[in-house]
């Protein structure tokens, strides 16, 4: 049934399991073989073999809707954008950080524990970057959508039947982020990591361990994500669209913007520019169709900046390297004491 290489590089069954995982990222084999019409040891092989080259990876990290976060555009001397972005990316609250085009040389999303933690990241931490001329902070007053809820579309609908999602409660169960750090940082390396491994690493029970993680993911704190590299994605072009809405349309604006199938993340931010999404399409000719589709589509929404991906080097703690391949792996951390 899948034999054939897409234009990507990775055959059907290697698309379709990526799909699969970012429907349910810690689905079993036995559920996964059955959504692909497979047996259990082809897709375990296959995703060890996708892991292990780097091509897709199953992540984990930590919600907190009293933290705080913003995308920084930095601004570095000539000839310092790499070591400046290889700075960066060794911090645990700098989730992303790439090289762009248009107007910045480096954009990077920051995410800490509470305001007063992200103030000090951009006015002390950034202060002592060697490299650094200046930034400009875009914060993040509301998420729409982010890069969890991306799909690749390999699967037909009744694959993707087959398949359970996470479970989320309507109410979500009070958890300290804090204790639960350890559990939280292995599963960001690992997220398909075994309950046996991670005891094991914990030094807990299988029992505590297994409850602990049922605990965060019912209250929603704890977000699992399966992501592939995205010059495998058929969508090797990632734009960043900086965008202005009257307040009074911002939030029907933006839960537009985020049911359209490019988008990678929605924010709204403070400022003039009240809305930033970040979007993954084939082609730089893609990007100027897309805005034009925008406008018709979304009136109120007007453009007043874009910028265009040159190269990653993070994604959601993932360290990538020029093909955007996962080789490295910096925990996402928000509890992390944040000093200049």
């Amino acid at each position: 049934m899948y034999v054939s290489e897409s234009s990507t590089g990775l055959d059907e069954l290697d698309l379709a399991l990526v799909n699969a995982l970012q429907i349910n990222p810690r689905a079993p084999w036995t559920e996964l073989a059955a959504a692909l019409d497979v047996d259990a040891a082809t897709v375990a092989r296959r995703w060890e073999r996708l892991k292990a080259a780097g091509h897709a990876w199953v992540t984990a990290y930590p919600f907190d809707s009293g933290g705080a976060g913003a995308l920084l555009e930095v601004d570095c001397a000539p000839g310092q954008d790499s070591a400046v972005a290889g700075i960066l990316s060794a911090d645990p609250v700098a989730i992303t950080v790439e090289h762009a085009a248009g107007g910045r040389d480096l954009l990077v999303m920051v995410m800490t524990r509470d305001f007063d933690a992200l103030s000090r990241y951009i006015v002390d931490r950034l202060g002592t970057v060697p490299g650094i001329t200046s930034t400009r902070a875009h914060l993040v007053t509301r998420s729409y959508t982010e890069g969890s809820a991306w799909r690749l579309r390999s699967l037909t609908r009744a694959q993707q039947e087959t398949l359970t999602a996470p479970h989320r409660p309507a109410q979500a169960v009070a958890v300290d982020l804090f204790e639960h750090r350890d559990l939280i940082r292995a599963l960001g390396e690992d997220g398909r990591i075994s309950l046996s491994a991670l005891a094991a690493r914990l030094d807990v029970s299988l029992n505590t361990v297994g409850r602990r993680l049922r605990r965060l993911l019912d209250s929603g704190r704890l977000i699992l994500r399966c992501d592939l590299a995205r010059s495998l994605s058929g969508s090797p072009v990632a734009a960043t669209f900086f965008g202005s809405v009257p307040p009074e349309h911002l939030d029907a604006t933006a839960r537009e913007l985020a049911k359209l199938p490019e988008i990678r993340m929605v924010i709204g931010v403070s400022g003039p520019q009240n809305l930033i999404a970040i979007v993954w399409v084939r082609s730089l000719v893609d990007t100027q169709e897309l805005e034009v589709r925008l406008a018709a589509r979304l009136p109120h929404l007007r453009i007043t900046d874009r910028a265009i991906a040159l190269r990653a080097v993070k994604l959601m703690g993932r360290l990538l390297d020029t093909e955007g391949r996962a080789n490295g792996f910096v925990p996402v951390d928000i509890m992390e004491p944040v000093t200049g």
